[in-house]
């Protein structure tokens, strides 16, 4: 490779890291206001509005949203039902480790891209089937707790596996799909939580000792 050739490249590089930071920052804003949006569309909703799964009353949209809103929160109370909040709280964190390892040298890949995806669905099919499972009924939700995609996959748990293998299921397959979604290690959670605990017995019991030793002394 001749010099000029090397110097285009490595400033082509320069450039490139230049701009991924930025990228990301404009990525982490364009996420913060879809996620807002949409919770402000969720807390908002109105069963009088018109939507996807209703006409309405035929009165003024009362979402926050706007007439998009009220379709957007009702189509989503009608798939997810209350698991709908989670939706917006898992993009909003995965821009915040966008913005977080914004000057962190990671070129884009389809393959992580599909794993994150994989992930977020299997959240959101074994967290509304869970929510579905412990509907009482009382729930105001279009299509229940869990909305229709946890009554459909819910209840065929339930008739093939009984309430506890069906949750049991679920459950493992919540935690595996937010391990895949969130880059948890749940080992290591374990032994963050372990070492805080020691360290909150260590400080605690310090402190009573300490006190005692005050209160020998007066």
């Amino acid at each position: 490779m001749s010099k000029r050739a090397a110097t285009e490249t490595a400033g082509a590089e320069s450039a490139t890291d230049h701009w991924t930071p930025r990228l990301r920052e404009g990525a982490l804003i364009g996420f913060v206001a879809v996620c807002v949006y949409f919770f402000m569309a969720l807390i908002s909703y109105d069963q009088n509005d018109p939507g996807w799964s209703r006409t309405g009353i035929g009165g003024s949209v009362s979402n926050a949203g706007g007439p998009a809103g009220a379709w957007l929160s009702d189509i989503s109370f009608s798939l997810f039902g209350y698991m709908a909040y989670l939706f917006p709280v898992m993009l909003a964190y995965r821009a915040w480790v966008l913005f977080r390892e914004r000057y962190s040298p990671m070129p884009f890949s389809w393959g992580a891209l599909l794993m994150r995806v994989i992930g977020l669905v299997l959240v959101m099919v074994a967290s509304t089937s869970l929510a579905m499972m412990a509907d009482n009924g009382s729930a105001n939700m279009p299509f229940g707790a869990g909305g229709a995609l946890g009554a459909s996959v819910g209840s065929a748990l339930v008739e093939g596996f009984s309430l506890i293998g069906g949750r049991l299921i679920m459950l493992a397959l919540f935690l595996f799909g937010m391990t895949i979604f969130t880059d948890l290690s749940w080992l290591r959670l374990m032994d963050n939580l372990g070492g805080a605990t020691l360290r909150l017995l260590s400080w605690v019991g310090g402190s009573v000792q300490s006190g005692w030793r005050s209160y020998q002394d007066k």
